[in-house]
């Protein structure tokens, strides 16, 4: 298989990243899952029950086994989760932000408490893999102990990893007894191994890819939207910023955000991009919970963007940085283009996705060109996380890496958790939406839609998430 993504670290608790959840997915488990369609499945728990709105009991599936032979306990459980919980970094712990306690009742039943009423508490544990007792972080850095239904074969940083069934697997055996999955491949290069057959299945958003692929004749041509947004966001929190000639920090004027949001022709971006994509006017889809049906979308106009830059003292724009993850390099391009017309001369900086995370974690960045995902079909997967202000107390805010900070959005996060009925959290989520279309800490730019090949001689169905699970792979 190639694709187009990278893996830096095999700690499934380590990082909120598609690259993490699509490989790891094949190796690790959680009390539930989503299915293709996004529907929570129960999984290493085969079902649970709520006593009162703050609890929930789950009780595990009997006889479920680690790699390494050890039986799947209440204790694992508990203890995946209280590592999240206890220790700083992992970026997982964003799913548990709620988890007040967490104890085995026994050896196969648990009990989580959580400090409100959690409507969405299942499609946050989705994303929390369950690791053995007493797993230490240098172990799970580089090594594999899970439930899922591969073991680890081999991996070569940034080349490939291989993946071999697990014969003692709790479910039916995976249809294939290994799978390799070639890492941060451009289209050319899985045109390449397609018609070599080094690959037969191939996941890259590209038109080229998908001409070229036609022409071979024997694959089937699969498209998927998904929930990745590709934004724009900079520095709002520092006074003077360090890829950037003006000061002060000019990102913290509101006029220059919005004349960069007036300044972008979203239509003509996504016209000329090398992937299939759609325009977005907010920092969800709209198949995602939240999304607000009212906002409208941005009318481009470069000479209000350039009476902005005026008016927030910049008659003549000013010259920044942009730091763009490699996959996303032509997007790069296209906006340093469009930016030149309204005075802002952009000078790119290209990463590998190890790189860009590691200067962003340390919120380095002026400006930047990332994406990012509500993996769980609801807002809250993105805004809790990196859009409340930091609050590494409550787990709010760990990948808050622009310093934004909004009370009124933060009352309105933690409210929108609490609130049961559905259409009462709807409203608060979307009136969120409007609040941060009017600050802007993000300029939202578009969604990507997959473009997959598979050889005829295989069957699979895309997914919303885009993860690429071997399991989920049928020969014909």
């Amino acid at each position: 298989m190639s694709v187009p993504y990278e893996l830096d670290v095999l700690d499934p608790h380590a990082e909120t990243r598609l690259s993490s959840f699509a490989l790891l997915s094949n190796f690790y488990e959680a009390l539930v899952t989503t299915d293709a369609g996004m529907r929570i499945q129960p999984c290493l728990a085969d079902r649970w029950e709520n006593p009162d709105v703050y609890t929930w009991i789950f009780h595990l599936r009997p006889l479920v086994r680690f790699h390494s032979g050890k039986r799947l306990t209440a204790a694992d459980v508990v203890y995946s989760y209280r590592r999240l919980l206890e220790t700083p970094g992992l970026e997982i712990t964003t799913y548990l932000s709620d988890v007040s306690e967490v104890h085995a009742v026994d050896s196969q039943t648990l009990s989580v408490r959580t400090k409100s009423p959690f409507p969405i508490f299942l499609n946050k544990l989705s994303n929390v893999a369950i690791v053995p007792e007493g797993s230490a972080a240098a172990f799970l850095v580089d090594h594999v102990d899970g439930t899922g239904p591969y073991r680890l074969g081999e991996w070569k940083k940034a080349h490939y990893i291989r993946l071999t069934r697990n014969e003692t697997y709790w479910k039916e055996k995976p249809p294939l007894k290994s799978a390799t999955y070639f890492l941060g491949r451009t289209p050319e290069q899985s045109v390449k191994d397609l018609i070599a057959h080094t690959s037969e299945f191939a996941q890259y958003d590209s038109k080229e890819f998908e001409r070229s692929i036609r022409r071979l004749g024997n694959f089937q041509i699969l498209h998927q939207d998904n929930y990745f947004l590709k934004y724009l966001s900079y520095d709002v929190s520092r006074d003077v910023t360090p890829y950037c000639n003006v000061h002060p920090n000019p990102f913290k004027n509101p006029m220059v955000r919005l004349a960069i949001h007036k300044g972008l022709d979203r239509k003509k971006l996504v016209a000329e991009l090398p992937t299939y994509a759609v325009i977005v006017n907010q920092p969800v889809p709209p198949f995602v919970f939240g999304f607000n049906p009212d906002i409208p979308f941005p009318d481009y106009d470069p000479a209000a963007a350039r009476s902005l830059l005026e008016r927030a003292g910049l008659p003549q724009g000013f010259e920044v940085t942009m730091h763009v993850r490699q996959i996303l390099q032509e997007t790069g391009k296209l906006i340093r283009e469009q930016l030149q017309k309204i005075g802002i001369r952009v000078t790119l900086k290209v990463l590998p996705d190890g790189d860009f995370f590691r200067v962003l974690d340390k919120k380095e960045f002026t400006f930047f060109l990332t994406r990012v995902g509500a993996t769980v079909g609801d807002a809250s997967d993105i805004l809790e996380p990196q859009i409340h202000t930091a609050d590494p107390l409550h787990h709010y805010g760990v990948r808050n890496y622009i310093g934004y900070s909004n009370p009124e959005v933060d009352r309105a996060i933690q409210e929108s958790g609490a609130l049961l009925k559905v259409e009462d959290r709807r409203a608060v989520l979307q009136h969120i939406m409007t609040i941060l279309m009017s600050d802007l800490p993000w300029i939202p730019l578009y969604t990507d839609q997959d473009v997959y090949a598979i050889s005829n001689a295989f069957s699979w169905q895309p997914r919303h998430d885009s993860y690429v699970l071997a399991y989920e792979v049928r020969p014909r």
